[in-house]
C-alpha cells in the first residue's frame, strides 16, 4: 500500500474553480459541509450537439471493429491477438460510454435503486483493466466488510467512477503506476478513496461531479505534485 501522508505533510486541496472552468454557483456540500462547484443546465451541450458529436465519433469506431475483425481472421500470433482484443475491448467501451453520455442529457429523470458499492467499483475496475496491464500499474483493493448496498442511478455512477480510474491511469507513468482503492463504512455513509501516484490531474470531470452530484455524492479531492490525486467520495448507505 502507498505511504500515507503524515499530519506534517498535508495535501494541497485542489483549486476546483480553476480546474472546472465551466463551473457556477451550482454546488455539492462535501462531507465537511462545504460545498463544490458544479455546472449548471445552462453551461451543458444541446441535445443536437451531443448527438451529432456522438454519430462522428461513432463513424471511425465502426471502421475500428472492421479492420479488427479482418485481422483477428488473419493473425496467428497469440501476443498480437491478445492486442487485437484489447483494441475490440476499448472500443466497445467507448461505444457504451456515448450511450450513457447521451443518457446523462436527461440526469433529472434518472432512474435509480438499490446496488452494491463495491460490485460497481469491481466493474470500473474491470472496464479500466486493459489500461492498467498495459502501463503496468499495480492494484492495492482493500475494502470494507459492512453491507455496502447503496441508492443510486448505476450506469451513471460507473461512468463516473470509471472516468476518475481512467484519470489516475493517465497521471501515472509506465511500471511506476499504483492504483488504491478503499472503501470504509461512517455508519450512515461509505467512504471510497480512489488515489493514484501519478504526476497531474486529468480532464473530463465536469460531467462527471454533475453525476455525482445528483447521485448524492459528497467529493473532496486532494492532490500533490508528483506525489498524487486522491478523490473521496462518500456516499449514503441504503436503509
Amino acid at each position: 500500500m502507498p505511504a500515507s501522508s503524515g499530519p506534517s505533510d498535508p495535501k494541497k486541496p485542489i483549486d476546483f474553480h480553476s480546474l472546472f472552468s465551466s463551473a457556477s454557483s451550482s454546488a455539492i456540500p462535501d462531507q465537511h459541509g462545504d460545498h463544490l462547484p458544479f455546472p449548471t443546465t445552462k453551461s451543458r451541450r444541446s441535445p443536437r450537439f451531443v448527438s451529432t458529436l456522438a454519430r462522428e465519433v461513432r463513424n471511425p469506431l465502426t471502421s475500428i471493429n472492421l479492420s479488427v475483425d479482418v485481422l483477428q481472421s488473419a493473425i496467428t500470433d497469440t501476443e498480437l491477438g491478445l492486442h487485437l482484443d484489447i483494441i475490440l475491448r476499448g472500443s466497445e467501451r467507448i461505444d457504451r460510454l456515448i450511450n450513457e453520455i447521451l443518457d446523462c442529457q436527461g440526469l433529472e429523470e434518472v432512474p435509480v435503486g438499490y446496488y452494491s458499492l463495491h460490485q460497481l467499483l469491481d466493474e470500473a475496475l474491470t472496464m479500466t483493466a486493459d489500461r492498467m496491464l498495459q502501463k503496468q500499474i499495480r492494484l492495492n483493493k482493500e475494502y470494507a466488510t459492512e453491507v455496502d448496498r447503496i441508492f443510486v442511478d448505476k450506469d451513471k455512477v460507473r461512468l463516473a467512477l470509471v472516468t476518475i480510474i481512467d484519470n489516475a491511469i493517465d497521471a501515472m507513468a509506465y511500471k511506476k503506476g499504483e492504483l488504491t482503492v478503499i472503501t470504509r463504512s461512517l455508519g450512515r455513509k461509505y467512504a471510497v478513496e480512489i488515489a493514484d501516484n501519478g504526476v497531474a490531474m486529468g480532464l473530463g470531470l465536469s460531467t462527471t461531479l454533475e453525476i455525482l452530484q445528483y447521485n448524492h455524492i459528497g467529493v473532496d479531492v486532494s492532490s500533490k505534485e508528483d506525489q498524487g490525486t486522491s478523490f473521496m467520495l462518500f456516499v449514503d448507505v441504503a436503509s
